[in-house]
């Protein structure tokens, strides 16, 4: 598996000193999956220049559920694109009612100027890249808002979980050659899929597997055994 098609600004689970972030580039956009706190520090010092290519890009947070891992770096992104950059930012909301969420986040609770960003739903983003989202369990108190997504990113066919405690919402969508990002858990928890389930019911699909969200990649590791189960490959800047 030497082809990466996310890369990520983190890959630990909320309470980890790096939480969860994929990002990606496409055409003149860079794309956030979430964007916790520690994501934020860690884009604001790269630059967009080292993660998309180009100082010029427009940025793009799409969004999973709501929770401060995944939406607490967004209002300072908004603030630092939109007063050291001269940009908008656009957040992408899996649903109305998580776009209904975001406002009062973005807005009421941070301060964000309305012509800072754009809060859009999935089915009127109208990108390309975004084929649609996909429905899951993750929190009992966020039911109903949280989701993973389908993704078309350069050609290829990408399924992201986001925080998930269950697999079945996405095997409908597993075909040989696509690329699972999954939400994979060593510990017990009724939140998050232990790894161990994920690897048994994926196995055999002709995917490539990329384990996310982890709590403890030592345990973890006995998982990468396969040459198509890896971990999420992080973000390194070499320039």
């Amino acid at each position: 598996m030497k082809k990466e098609i996310l890369r990520f600004l983190g890959r630990g689970s909320d309470l980890s000193d790096e939480q969860n972030c994929a990002f990606f580039t496409q055409e003149n956009e860079l794309v956030l999956i979430g964007c916790g706190v520690t994501a934020f520090h860690k884009l604001r010092r790269f630059g967009l220049k080292t993660l998309a290519g180009t100082s010029d890009a427009d940025v793009t947070v799409l969004v999973t559920h709501t929770h401060s891992a995944h939406t607490g770096g967004i209002p300072m992104l908004i603030h630092y694109v939109y007063c050291m950059l001269h940009k908008k930012v656009t957040v992408i909301a899996p649903s109305a009612e998580v776009a209904d969420d975001l406002r009062l986040l973005m807005g009421r609770l941070n301060g964000c100027e309305d012509d800072a960003y754009d809060i859009i739903t999935a089915d009127r983003a109208g990108r390309n890249w975004l084929v649609h989202s996909i429905p899951t369990a993750h929190s009992p108190e966020l039911e109903g808002r949280c989701f993973g997504y389908h993704l078309l990113i350069n050609g290829e066919k990408v399924i992201y979980t986001g925080d998930t405690a269950v697999i079945e919402p996405f095997l409908p969508y597993l075909t040989t050659g696509c690329f699972l990002y999954s939400d994979a858990a060593a510990s017990p928890t009724t939140i998050h899929i232990k790894a161990e389930e994920l690897v048994r019911k994926t196995v055999g699909h002709g995917i490539r597997l990329y384990l996310m969200h982890t709590d403890d990649e030592e345990t973890l590791s006995a998982y990468i055994k396969e040459p198509y189960i890896r971990f999420a490959p992080l973000f390194e800047d070499k320039q």
